[in-house]
């Protein structure tokens, strides 16, 4: 089974193949990735959507759904408009409202790619899901970041 791991930084996986600009496996901008249609079984972007501008992503979502295989399964998770709004006017702390926005200054030091571009809302991203298409998209807890300010979502080919 090809599994993907798109957008992997420093975080390698077992058992996928890790794909990032620079020192993974498979060394290549995830905007057009240097595969044949149809060859992944899943694709994993964790914090990865939010690097693209709004009229990119769509483009890039049909990108990775072009990989999968019929039946194939997409994993996103990315920063949430609708929590953000909530938590900052709750006055939660920046590291989950500015950052979410915008990029842990820390480490979002090198500008293009790493700045956020966007930050979507729930069905804006379930529809941009759908319109590209994918299926059976469900709206799942997130498993890594902040699940109170992330979303994720599950999706099929």
């Amino acid at each position: 089974a090809v599994k993907l791991h798109l957008g992997c930084g420093k975080k390698r996986w077992e058992g996928f193949v890790n794909v990032d600009i620079h020192d993974s496996d498979m060394d290549c901008d995830v905007r057009c990735l240097p595969l044949n249609d149809c060859v992944a079984d899943e694709i994993h972007a964790i914090h990865v959507a939010e690097h693209f501008f709004r009229h990119e992503l769509p483009v890039v979502l049909a990108e990775w759904c072009r990989v999968l295989k019929p039946g194939g399964k997409l994993v996103v998770e990315l920063p949430c408009w609708d929590k953000v709004k909530a938590l900052i006017a709750h006055g939660a702390p920046e590291n989950m409202t500015r950052w979410a926005l915008y990029g842990e200054p820390r480490t979002h030091v090198d500008g293009f790619p790493a700045l956020h571009k966007w930050c979507w809302g729930i069905g804006e991203f379930r529809s941009m899901l759908i319109d590209v298409g994918f299926v059976n998209v469900e709206k799942q807890t997130p498993l890594f970041h902040q699940p109170v300010r992330d979303m994720r979502f599950v999706a099929w080919k």
